[in-house]
């Protein structure tokens, strides 16, 4: 993916904008990725100082993602902001979740792999249909098909915790 590679050899020490478009193609990259389409920006602030570069990356957009409620696609809005820093060293390491060591052999900084786990970052634990109009936005015939599927548990009263019950509530 050469289409998203900063070269920062060439640039002055200073701040520098990069913008990146995020299309389908991108997703059809990863095999196994929740996200399989969407339209997302992403802004990329560069500082370059003669130490390290910092990357101040503004990504939003829409992704398309199936529901773990009715297993249907819908678009999901998202939105992250954060930061990398890079250091040169020796090797090229991930040094922490955030400060990454870059070999001085290097001239450029692929963030592909970046932008593709932020994405999935922003992604919700439950991915459900917003609801509409107050209403839940799932297949309605997969949610039908669900709840006559589903075990209903009755309750039945057991006559010893009753005893128990009885003589807690005279207390």
């Amino acid at each position: 993916m050469r289409k998203f590679v900063i070269p920062f050899t060439g640039l002055k020490d200073g701040k520098h904008n990069f913008e990146f478009d995020i299309d389908d193609r991108f997703f059809e990259q990863y095999e196994s990725s929740e996200i399989q389409k969407g339209t997302v920006s992403v802004q990329v602030g560069v500082i370059k100082t003669p130490r390290f570069i910092e990357l101040e990356f503004d990504i939003s957009g829409t992704v398309h993602i199936m529901c773990d409620r009715c297993l249907d696609y819908f678009d999901l809005g998202t939105r992250y902001t954060g930061k990398l820093y890079f250091r040169f060293g020796e090797e090229t390491y991930e040094q922490t979740e955030d400060v990454i060591i870059l070999s001085s052999r290097e001239t450029e900084i692929c963030i592909d792999q970046y932008i593709y786990e932020f994405l999935h970052l922003t992604l919700p634990y439950k991915k459900i249909h917003p609801e509409i109009a107050g209403k839940s936005g799932c297949n309605i015939q997969m949610v039908n098909k669900l709840k006559s599927l589903s075990v209903q548990q009755v309750k039945e009263n057991d006559p010893r915790w009753d005893q128990l019950k009885k003589i807690k509530d005279k207390n």
